[in-house]
């Protein structure tokens, strides 16, 4: 029977999917309401039709689309819209006046939808892995099976015209091999850890090419925001070609008539994406980057999972997928939220702080060199505060009252501090003008509850309704308030949980709570914290008042990815409602329904929101390699209106190499409103307005104007100054001397952590080499 019934569903979807088909194409007859929308010229009128249907089965719906039935129109409908098309309400042009208080007649036809095909050969896609599963053994010949039945699917959707992602079903099959290869190898064939790390490494791969392809899919049509993030990869390029990849740019000329940079926590100078962007366009390292922190999150939330909380492999490889397929990060860098590149270096600070493979200094070091790197690339907000957060709840979950646990407490924070005076140079600079500067009316200034039970919904309901949207796709975004977790997690983490208390006994519940009372006390204290930043007048708040302005809560949900995820993995393992077998198809079932919406979620939302695919970068490669050849003549001669992604096309004018740069910034500083900058004058920037020339000069932001703080303008002596700062060469800003002390700081400590880091290694190879020979001698 279990071979059996996969084979009769398997036949009966193609025959019901062709059944519809044909039935839906049989004319039937709707009634049909007009409303005049406009009288043309030539006689003809305009009207929005409303379509209403009798049957109960072939009219519109999650399954069909409706069309009036082109061939035996009436013959008052001259033409119809393709506004709508397919819907019960649409536009048409007709050759006479209607009457809009009667009802009129005409055939249509119901044809299904793409999403019932693509449902459809999905399921059959599943299907054909459980009827290969029982009926074919061999590794070599499901994998031929499997691929070839993607051949396959490729004719097929040539002929049915739908949008499949062969990308993401390739991606299944290999989740599903590389899953059951560990089982089906003979022992003897391969050593099983080794055969463990290969898996882990070509799951890795796997993922980070998945990112790579959602991100690529609509190249050269990117996120909104690169928009913004654009220009000022530009410009520190150029002026890095200029006066050398170390030398700070403290302002840009490029964007916002001349805006400080280096300052800006949100920019990235010295960062690991910046130093990239030297050597190759901006696009290709970007997608380098999501690329290799897809891969080093995928292994430390691997290893996290197998060596801190002692679950077996396939669970590991399981809580990894779900921690890479999570659609938080995926979303903000389709977006071109540059700061959030950093996110999966979270699970390498998470796994190093807790794990036992490395000495305390080796790890303090290497996660002190993580946070810095995120606070150099922009994401001191994002990631590095998000990160101290998420290490304080899996402190609580972890929490063991022995001498170990406060060890690896102290580290943690040796680890936070260290990482501030690497990135003292970005820290210092960064807080001295957010003190300054007003931030307006941004931030939280009430006590609203509705925050916490808005953020709280939309943790639980989200995944269940992204599911939904698999079919019907009207989902509105919260990104800035979930974290999209992986539905079929947030399924069983309820059920699982219902099921303990429901089942368990008086007895075992109390059990529990002994057993886990510190913890228990400690996440309760975490929660505590967590909402207490919805409110304006919360601790945390009230005693960093500045805080009110700063929006944490907008994003704090982020912090609770990994504490949901390892949770889940712990119960998962522990509670024994399922047999070993039993996980084991449910680990492959996660893996692959995880996949399957991960893949359509945000291929699709390509398509319905235009935010993912409203800048085209099409001139990227070519800007790049201008810069490159011509860095020392670019000079900004111009101040207009337009956006700041207009002016970057001036890159490949390789006769005059003028540029143009925005009266207004894309954002303001620090993301402040446009209400806190006061544009320039569009024309030249040498042009006299009030005594200074018509250019902003960043050293007046250290000398504030009481009434409105704004950039005060270049003085008429300061032509010199001027000159250098258009062309992008270096300028000698009057700073406050620790600026240059912090600097200094930052660039020592920097060479020494890393020297030290590099001696470790080269010692421990050594060490292992010398090992090795040893053991092959005797």
């Amino acid at each position: 029977m279990k071979k059996i019934i996969p084979i009769i569903i398997f036949i009966l979807i193609p025959t019901l999917i062709i059944s519809f088909s044909i039935l839906g194409n049989i004319p039937r007859t709707a009634t049909l309401k007009f409303k005049l929308l406009e009288q043309n010229n030539n006689n003809t009128y305009k009207y929005k039709l409303n379509m209403y249907t009798s049957n109960k089965i072939f009219r519109y719906s999650d399954l069909f689309f409706i069309f009036l039935n082109e061939k035996n129109l009436p013959s008052y409908i001259k033409e119809i819209s393709s506004t709508n098309k397919g819907y019960t309400s649409l536009e048409i042009i007709s050759s006479e006046k209607l009457d809009e208080n009667k009802e009129y007649q005409a055939e249509y036809i119901v044809s299904l939808k793409n999403e019932v095909y693509i449902i459809s050969l999905m399921l059959s896609y599943l299907l054909l892995l459980i009827i290969i599963n029982i009926n074919v053994k061999s590794l070599k010949k499901r994998a031929v099976f499997l691929y070839l039945s993607l051949i396959i699917l490729i004719i097929i959707n040539a002929i049915i015209k739908v949008n499949i992602n062969y990308t993401g079903i390739f991606l299944l099959i290999s989740f599903y091999l590389i899953i059951i290869s560990n089982n089906i190898n003979p022992p003897n064939k391969l050593n099983n850890i080794t055969h463990q790390k290969i898996i882990l490494i070509t799951s890795s791969i796997l993922v980070a090419l998945s990112n790579i392809f959602i991100i690529n899919y609509s190249y050269p049509l990117v996120g909104e925001d690169i928009s913004m993030i654009l220009p000022r990869g530009y410009s520190l390029l150029t002026y890095a070609k200029n006066n050398g990849i170390f030398n700070i740019e403290f302002a840009s000329p490029l964007f916002g008539a001349g805006l400080i940079s280096y300052p800006n926590p949100q920019y990235d100078q010295f960062s690991i994406f910046y130093f990239l962007r030297y050597i190759m366009p901006f696009w290709k390292a970007y997608l380098l980057c999501v690329f290799l922190f897809s891969i080093i999150g995928f292994i430390s939330f691997y290893y996290f999972n197998k060596d801190v909380l002692k679950v077996d492999f396939k669970t590991s490889l399981m809580s990894a997928v779900l921690f890479s397929f999570t659609g938080y990060y995926i979303h903000h860098i389709m977006i071109g939220h540059w700061t959030f590149l950093y996110h999966p270096l979270t699970a390498l600070i998470v796994y190093l702080s807790f794990t036992d493979r490395l000495n305390y200094v080796i790890k303090i070091l290497i996660n002190a060199l993580t946070f810095s790197a995120m606070i150099f690339g922009g994401a001191m907000q994002t990631i590095f505060f998000y990160t101290c957060f998420t290490l304080l709840g899996i402190a609580a979950i972890l929490f063991k009252p022995n001498k170990k646990f406060i060890i690896q407490c102290l580290s943690i924070i040796l680890s936070c501090l260290l990482g501030i005076i690497l990135s003292l140079s970005k820290f210092t600079q960064s807080v001295y003008f957010g003190r300054l500067i007003e931030r307006g009316n941004s931030g939280l200034h009430d006590n609203n509850p509705a925050l916490i039970f808005r953020t709280v919904g939309n943790l639980l309901l989200y995944p269940i309704l992204s599911a939904a949207s698999y079919i019907k796709d009207n989902l509105g975004l919260r990104w800035e308030h979930d974290i999209a977790l992986p539905t079929m997690m947030i399924v069983l983490l309820i059920f699982i949980s219902l099921y303990f208390i429901l089942k368990s006994s008086k007895k075992e519940k109390i059990e529990f709570i002994k057993k886990y009372k510190f913890n228990i006390i400690f996440i309760l204290m975490f929660l505590y914290i967590y909402f207490d930043i919805f409110f304006a007048n919360g601790l945390i708040r009230s005693a960093f008042t500045k805080l009110r302005s700063v929006n944490l809560h907008l994003r704090i949900a982020s912090t609770l990815i990994i504490p949901i995820l390892m949770i889940f993995s712990m119960i998962f393992t522990k509670i024994n409602i399922w047999n070993n077998n039993k996980k084991i198809i449910l680990s492959i079932f996660i893996i692959l329904s995880t996949t399957i919406l991960y893949y359509h979620r945000f291929i699709s939302i390509q398509t319905i929101n235009t935010n993912y695919v409203e800048t085209n970068i099409d001139f990227d490669d070519k800007v790049f390699y201008s810069i490159k050849s011509n860095h020392d003549k670019y000079k900004v001669t111009y101040i207009n209106n337009k956006l700041e992604i207009y002016n970057m096309i001036d890159f490949t004018n390789n006769t005059a190499y003028e540029l143009n740069t925005s009266r207004l910034p894309y954002e303001s500083i620090y993301g402040y409103g446009l209400e806190t900058f006061k544009a320039k004058e569009e024309g030249s920037p040498y042009k006299i307005v009030n005594n200074k020339y018509n250019f902003t000069d960043p050293r007046s932001l250290i000398f504030f104007n009481n009434n409105f703080p704004q950039f005060s303008g270049f003085n008429t002596n300061d032509i010199d100054k001027l000159n250098n700062f258009l062309s992008f060469k270096e300028v000698k800003w009057e700073e406050p001397k620790y600026f240059t002390l912090s600097n200094y700081i930052s660039a020592v400590s920097h060479i020494i952590v890393i020297s030290i880091l590099i001696l470790y290694f080269i010692y421990k190879l050594l060490k292992n080499i010398i090992m090795h020979h040893k053991n092959n001698t005797i």
